[in-house]
């Protein structure tokens, strides 16, 4: 049995085969297809006839892909948004009003404000009126595209219920067609990143509505039947449904999935990797395995949100700077940022320029290492990416305490990780925390969970 890595780059496609025992038995890159399709095609073509391989032998698909990111720089196919908020707070900045003209266009600038939402203790703050949702859709259907609906309600990090009441009534009215966004299912606590967050997501509906379908065309036209999984910002995994389902959460999947093949190609778990591709270098730190995530002045386009995405540092690239002292200096100081004080770390070159780029790198800090497959490291990362269970939410810990309340969430995020595909076998706690919210009562908390496993193949024979 197989898994077939792949990652749709903004310049090239690449795959690659792995056996049972995660040895490298294929790699295949060819120029991405403005429609994906194309060029799927023909990655997948050379993979099946050059090593004679069985479609029925390939347990498992895992995709990375830039495509919602270049949707998202290009302003292309985004969807309309309808926006509706829930809470007592009225006429507040509208909604998405950091963006950009040509981001804020797409959403409906006639949104609606009903009552409703939670107090930070869960409790509600009033009661929703279902006939203004009705009237709102009544009004604008046909009128104007909604092809995305995003809710936001005050607090639903802490209590969803208004945020899926109201989700269940417009489903009524629009649909099943229509997605809809729940922000408590996006961000965590802040309202207007928040909803930045979700607004995002929506967008990219449409786009990722289209390229994973034509991504599951291709693959059913070669009869591989195995499950499709798409990594995600935080180097794991999650289902085709998923990734339909929340887009935004794919956006920096090609820098984690090479910061994962770097550490599969090297064996380290703690380094500096920096992936040269055809029009840019990004630097990002590889700790205990995985990217380090951004923890402050998360921004998305200009627009601040509040979704876990690792930290990387990118640097505009062309091949005539090899030689250029000036952006040399400037790739020096960006490892330097991520260099701990004592102890350099290593510093993976990887990526179809790594190899050159490495070449006139001068760094006597710390060892330069370019490993066998780097051109292919972002494929390789998808191929081994492992399964996540997630929690991030606000609790009221009163009539708990803190360790029950982080005991409960580790074994939700346990459980979800397993329902994902992990095997419970290998599910480990990778991070578990509870951190007190500050100018909020101290029974608040915000509970930060994840765990993560290899992802089972016994379904599908045995790997």
């Amino acid at each position: 049995m197989y898994r077939l890595g792949i990652d749709v780059g903004e310049t090239n496609t690449d795959a690659v085969l792995l056996d049972s025992y995660s040895r490298i038995v294929q790699t295949v890159k060819k120029p991405t297809s403005p429609d994906i399709g194309s060029g799927l095609y023909t990655v997948l073509e050379e993979i099946i006839e050059r090593n004679q391989t069985d479609p029925k032998d390939i347990a498992a698909v895992m995709i990375g892909t830039t495509y919602c990111l270049q949707a998202l720089k290009k302003k292309e196919n985004l969807s309309g948004v309808c926006v509706i908020r829930i809470g007592n707070g009225k006429n507040a900045v509208p909604p998405l009003f950091e963006g950009n003209n040509s981001l804020r266009r797409c959403v409906m600038s006639d949104y609606l404000e009903i009552d409703g939402g939670h107090e930070v203790t869960g409790r509600p703050l009033g009661v929703m009126d279902y006939s203004q949702i009705e009237r709102f859709f009544f009004h604008w259907l046909g009128k104007e595209p909604i092809e995305a609906v995003v809710i936001t309600g005050t607090f639903s990090p802490m209590n969803p219920e208004h945020e899926t009441m109201a989700a269940s009534h417009v489903r009524s009215i629009v649909g099943a067609d229509i997605p809809i966004t729940l922000s408590h299912e996006i961000g965590s606590i802040g309202f207007i990143e928040r909803e930045n967050a979700s607004i995002i997501n929506a967008l990219l509906s449409k786009p990722m509505d289209r390229a994973l379908h034509r991504l599951q065309s291709v693959l059913q036209h070669f009869g591989i039947n195995g499950d499709i999984y798409f990594t995600q910002n935080d180097g794991s995994l999650m289902s085709y449904e998923h990734a339909l389902r929340y887009p935004i959460r794919t956006l920096w999947s090609g820098i984690t999935n090479s910061l994962l093949g770097s550490s599969f190609l090297t064996g380290l778990k703690n380094s500096i990797v920096v992936d040269v591709d055809g029009s840019s270098v990004h630097v990002a730190l590889l700790e205990n395995g995985f990217p380090k995530e951004k923890r402050r002045s998360q921004l998305i386009d200009g627009v601040r949100v509040n979704v876990p995405m690792p930290d990387i540092v990118s640097l505009p690239f062309e091949p005539e700077q090899l030689n250029r002292d000036e952006f040399l200096e400037r790739l020096y100081q960006v490892i330097q940022r991520f260099q701990p004080r004592y102890e350099p770390l290593p510093v993976i070159f990887v990526g179809d320029g790594g190899q050159q780029l490495a070449e006139r790198f001068h760094y006597p800090w710390a060892d330069i290492i370019v490993p066998d497959y780097h051109q292919y490291v972002n494929a390789i990362g998808a191929c081994i990416a492992p399964v996540s269970g997630y929690i991030d939410r606000m609790v009221w810990v009163d009539p708990f305490n803190q360790n029950q309340a982080l005991y409960s969430a580790i074994n939700e995020a346990k459980h979800r990780a397993i329902s994902a595909g992990a095997n419970p076998k290998t599910v480990i706690v990778q991070e578990a925390k509870a951190i007190p919210l500050a100018y909020v009562p101290s029974k608040a908390l915000r509970v930060r969970v994840k765990v993560i496993g290899t992802l089972s193949f016994s379904s599908k024979g045995g790997m």
